[in-house]
């Protein structure tokens, strides 16, 4: 019996220590979301501008706004966070990843469990941009025309970006946004068209679009990062809550069991000095 109670009261001292480390993490994600969702919704309203901007040129032929034909990879920039212990969040965007992603195809993590989940499968293209929480507007920029080159050298035939979107605080959803070639309000291509924009561009809509594509990936791409982050942030902060929650059932139950056994003890003491007594 004394056994069972020394085990009862390690099991309860394990569980208070997770739940201090939950209760923690959640009131960090907690301290971190709105600055978080701020930046999103800034960078939103620029993503939207962007792209709406963006699909009156895509009826403009010019290599960003056709498809190109044969085998060519896609290159997909992927946006993982970087730390664990956030529900789905992650794993979400690796099985959404992992059914898009070809075996030919390249890919760009952004995120440090990106990085690490890509760089064990050997698909992991650079190793730039190991943190979704310390991507700047520099990262996006660079990564924008290094991107923009791949694509106007012909290496690849289309870039497209997975990363998860945020739809409340308690729900978040993977999210696949097709950079290039650049696409219309309707999804469509240039060369899936049939009618002629009838917007004039100085000195012409293909000059305009070589000189601003890298602001528009670029835009694009940090739009998603913060979007993602904060995404991260919201999805911990429910696991841990969870996770405090269940921690305090667990500690109620065995609370219960360890007075329980306790009271069993000292019952069974009584009864042998009782015993001993009359005897």
């Amino acid at each position: 019996m004394g056994a069972d109670i020394k085990s009862v009261r390690a099991r309860i001292k394990s569980v208070e220590s997770t739940r201090h480390i939950t209760k923690a993490m959640e009131l960090v994600a907690s301290a971190k979301i709105r600055k978080a969702t701020d930046r999103m919704e800034k960078s939103r309203l620029y993503r939207t501008v962007m792209m709406d901007a963006f699909a009156s040129l895509a009826k403009e032929k010019s290599i960003y706004t056709v498809g190109r034909g044969g085998k060519l990879p896609t290159l997909y920039i992927v946006i993982a966070g970087d730390r664990g212990l956030a529900g789905g969040y992650n794993s979400n965007i690796f099985r959404s990843a992992s059914a898009m992603i070809e075996p030919d195809d390249i890919v760009i993590p952004i995120g440090k469990r990106a990085l690490e989940y890509f760089a064990r499968r050997g698909r992991c293209h650079t190793t730039d941009y190991a943190s979704s929480e310390r991507f700047a507007g520099e990262d996006a920029s660079r990564l924008a025309k290094y991107v923009r080159d791949m694509y106007a050298r012909g290496e690849i035939s289309s870039v497209n970006l997975i990363s998860t979107k945020y739809i409340s605080p308690l729900t978040q959803s993977p999210d696949i946004t097709y950079i290039l070639p650049i696409r219309t309000s309707d999804g469509a291509t240039a060369d899936e068209l049939n009618s002629n924009s009838t917007i004039e561009y100085e000195p012409s809509a293909a000059e305009v679009m070589e000189a601003i594509i890298p602001d528009y990936i670029a835009g694009v791409v940090y739009s998603a990062v913060t979007e993602a982050f904060a995404s991260e942030l919201a999805a911990r902060r429910t696991a841990m809550d969870t996770a405090t929650k269940n921690a305090d059932e667990m500690k109620a139950e065995l609370s219960l069991q360890y007075n329980r056994a306790r009271q069993s003890a000292i019952t069974q003491e009584i009864t042998e000095i009782v015993a001993g007594a009359n005897a």
